[in-house]
């Protein structure tokens, strides 16, 4: 089957299933297990330690498209939600602190209350509850 772009719209500027085409894939967005070998770095581009969901994720699906910014994009979404969270415990205890990035979590994860690049933000939250 071939791929039909949008008029002016060039390959490389593609994402997820209009970059992908047919390729099959490593990574199942429905196993929990896959979801979590996937990375973030600070400046908001995806990747993973395991080299067929990194092909995946960075080649495959062209998450890191600089011509859509969705790295920046993932960066801002994650210093919003940090920022959310440091004034609404601003003079509080360390403990009211857990307990949001706690309550966060739960929001996200466990109510399945699922937002747009919400997987940097559960990146984060698990690397500073030191979830696993």
């Amino acid at each position: 089957m071939e791929i039909v772009y949008k008029k002016g719209v060039k390959r490389e500027d593609t994402t997820c299933d209009a970059h992908r085409g047919n390729v099959e894939l490593t990574v199942n967005p429905f196993d929990e297990m896959s979801v979590r070998k996937i990375k973030y770095k600070a400046d908001g581009r995806i990747y993973s330690e395991d080299a067929e969901i990194n092909k995946d994720v960075t080649e495959t699906l062209n998450l890191n498209c600089q011509a859509l910014s969705l790295p920046e994009t993932r960066r801002s979404v994650l210093m919003a939600e940090k920022n959310r969270i440091t004034e609404k415990c601003k003079g509080k205890s360390r403990e009211a602190y857990i307990r949001e990035l706690e309550r966060t979590y739960d929001r996200l994860v466990e109510k399945r209350n699922l937002t747009p690049y919400c997987g940097v933000i559960i990146s984060w939250l698990e690397s500073k509850l030191k979830i696993s």
